[in-house]
């Protein structure tokens, strides 16, 4: 099993509160490697995460900063954008770095949470995703709790101009025109529209495990995390605007019939089944091993 890894963890911006459960399941999964426990450190405040002991970085003072920038274990792990003194740990430590965007500028050893997103040779982190997960509502915007309405469906694809057609004309309960920011909208418990990124594919799982059908464009990245057959898939974008109408008539009543809970189902299974808590501790401890042993 070898020794227990000591390491920092800095969270920039990963704070959304999706991204955060993310990042406390990893953080509960990896202190079950006999003793492995990551300090985390939150840019921010820390109302999303459930994490033991995490502190916010804006809560310390300069000296306590400075302490842990200069002497705080040999192994840092960046999630989200490096802040300014981020130079001064890679000056001493091994550090390795995680980001959702795009095209990141690397400031450690490149990492991903999907195998998908790995274009460039990238290590993959396996994420974990707790079922029994409940955001707190502190009455600030974007936060779920038991309480919240949740979205009668999850869009992950941008409405096109079929799309804005057929929901105009929608009887169908909770369907909203409204393209709104996500957080914003979590609380209003109507559809929710988004698009693919690795950030709202996160959402997704978090909110088929609460049994809200998720409709969106064939992706690999949306399959690979909920599965064949674990949400519904849109029309392809056509040339005739009737048959495109039609399409998405019947992909909407199809989310919110009964193959959308069938969806959410099958789902539901595939995250419990292949995003395990001991897989994501074991991509976890296997890559802070291999860049510890380099020279």
């Amino acid at each position: 099993m070898g020794t227990p890894i000591d390491c920092v963890w800095y969270v920039s911006t990963f704070r959304r509160p999706w991204e955060a459960a993310v990042i406390g399941s990893l953080a509960t999964a990896l202190k079950t490697k006999k003793g492995t426990s990551p300090r985390v450190y939150v840019e921010g405040g820390t109302a999303h995460f459930r994490v033991d002991g995490i502190l916010s970085w804006n809560s310390l003072t300069f000296f306590e900063r400075a302490a842990i920038v200069l002497f705080k274990s040999g192994l840092w792990h960046l999630w989200g954008d490096a802040p300014s003194w981020w130079g001064w740990v890679r000056l001493r430590a091994r550090t390795v770095h995680t980001a959702l965007d795009a095209r990141p500028r690397w400031k450690g050893h490149p990492t991903r949470l999907f195998a998908e997103r790995a274009h460039e040779g990238e290590s993959v982190i396996s994420p974990t995703f707790d079922v029994k997960v409940a955001w707190a509502d502190n009455g600030s915007e974007g936060v779920l709790s038991a309480s919240t309405p949740t979205p009668a469906l999850f869009l992950a694809t941008a409405p096109n101009e079929a799309l804005r057609e057929v929901l105009a004309d929608s009887e169908i309960e909770g369907i909203s025109l409204e393209v709104p920011e996500t957080e914003a909208f979590l609380k209003k418990g109507k559809a929710l529209f988004t698009d693919d990124s690795p950030s709202n594919v996160l959402l997704a799982a978090y909110l088929t495990m609460q049994g809200v059908p998720v409709l969106a464009h064939d992706a690999p990245l949306l399959k690979a995390v909920l599965g064949f057959g674990g949400y519904i898939v849109a029309p392809p974008d056509g040339d005739d605007p009737m048959e495109g109408r039609s399409r998405w008539t019947k992909a909407l009543n199809d989310a919110m019939s009964e193959a959308g809970r069938s969806a959410s189902a099958s789902a539901r299974r595939f995250l419990k089944e292949n995003y395990t808590a001991p897989a994501a501790a074991d991509s976890l401890e296997k890559l802070y091993r291999s860049v510890m042993r380099r020279s």
